[in-house]
């Protein structure tokens, strides 16, 4: 009943969001096998929602916009926290870690809520562009926590699995439903960028300003520099925390990338996964025994990441310093991998065939059907 309670809270709030000024698209929830995943990317999203909202206000000099907008933020923040609830109420009990990282990331939405409130009392200016500042950097940190708190959560089914089922290992997650909003990380980043930039200029003209000054305004100029150096200060210290986390996201999900292209899986329909920030993998360990991929392609230069958009996994091998070559899923069985090269010539690469590769080293087709019929 308390579950349902919270679903009814959140589409009302939602509802809401939405007639106000909804910036961006939300995952839906029936998408998704995990549940508790789910929820903390949309605890995610709408954080990012209320980040927004901040970041709007850091750059607004207009009192009565910033107290719009705060309150605008608030209603976000709150629905990000009941999404945290929502994926903290379903989350399996294996999922440790998860949970703990979507506390966090609740926690700092407390956070942001508080200051959205402070901002919405608060008369005196420079209390007022302080409590900007961090519920800027608290709405930062709940959306990127939230992000990497829906990398962990695991998902088994309720229902009772067959024995044989049950002996054979599950994977954690399901890499196709990975939700990793890098863009997110990087905004802020360039916030803070931007921000230190601004101060700099600031400084200057305040120092300028100083050398011509005395007395009261002197004085008032030398707080205000003050006050800079130590903003400044604090935004280089939050952006390398920001950055740290974008690197531990990153490698996290490349963890995941890297385990998917060592199992037996294969698809031609997963676009925009690879990019800069999640590339091909480059000679990467081949796993033992007998492997059959699908090579694409033999080239003189290293392609762009998106280069094969919608074939997975994909990695390549650095040949002689200057070759790489291309190539596509990891078969135990050659009819296996000669279905997968027809669908990758279907899709416009004709030159594909298969290659055969044992504990690592390419071996003739030959060798390997010899070895495949032995594992029989």
């Amino acid at each position: 009943m308390l579950y349902y309670r919270k679903i009814v809270v959140i589409i009302t709030f939602t509802l809401f969001c939405f007639c106000q000024d909804a910036s961006g698209q939300t995952i839906d929830v029936n998408d998704y096998e995990n549940k508790a995943q789910a929820y903390a990317i949309l605890s995610a999203q709408y954080s990012k929602e209320a980040y927004y909202y901040s970041r709007q206000n850091f750059f607004e000099s207009s009192t009565k916009l910033i107290k719009a907008n705060s309150d605008t933020g608030l209603v976000y923040t709150q629905v990000a926290m009941e999404y945290a609830d929502s994926a903290l109420l379903v989350a399996h009990d294996s999922s440790i870690y998860a949970k703990s990282v979507m506390l966090i990331a609740k926690k700092y939405q407390e956070q942001s809520g508080s200051y959205f409130k402070q901002i919405a009392k608060e008369m005196d200016q420079n209390r007022l562009h302080e409590l900007v500042g961090n519920s800027m950097y608290a709405a930062g940190n709940a959306l990127t926590d939230a992000y990497k708190a829906s990398l962990f959560f695991d998902w088994k089914q309720e229902q009772q699995q067959e024995k044989d089922e049950i002996d054979e290992p599950k994977e954690k997650r399901d890499v196709t439903r990975l939700e990793s909003d890098e863009f997110s990380f990087m905004t802020i980043k360039e916030m803070y960028g931007k921000r230190l930039i601004e101060i700099e200029d600031e400084i200057l003209l305040l120092e300028a300003a100083a050398k011509k000054s005395s007395g009261v305004d002197l004085e008032k100029i030398n707080n205000a520099i003050s006050q800079l150096k130590k903003e400044e200060k604090d935004l280089i210290y939050k952006m390398k925390n920001s950055e740290d986390k974008l690197i531990k996201v990153k490698n996290d999900l490349n963890a995941q990338m890297l385990s998917v292209v060592n199992k037996d899986f294969f698809t031609t329909e997963k676009e925009k996964f690879y990019n800069d920030s999640v590339p091909v993998p480059v000679n990467f360990e081949m796993p033992k025994g007998l492997v059959y991929r699908v090579q694409i392609g033999f080239f003189k230069s290293q392609l762009p990441q998106d280069h094969f958009d919608g074939i997975f996994p994909i990695s390549s091998e650095k040949i002689d310093q200057s070759y790489y070559r291309y190539t596509a899923g990891n078969f135990k069985k050659y009819e296996e991998a000669k279905e997968a090269k027809i669908t990758i010539s279907k899709k416009g690469y004709t030159d594909a065939f298969v290659v055969a590769y044992i504990d690592g080293k390419k071996v003739p087709i030959s060798q390997a059907l010899n070895e495949e019929k032995k594992l029989k």
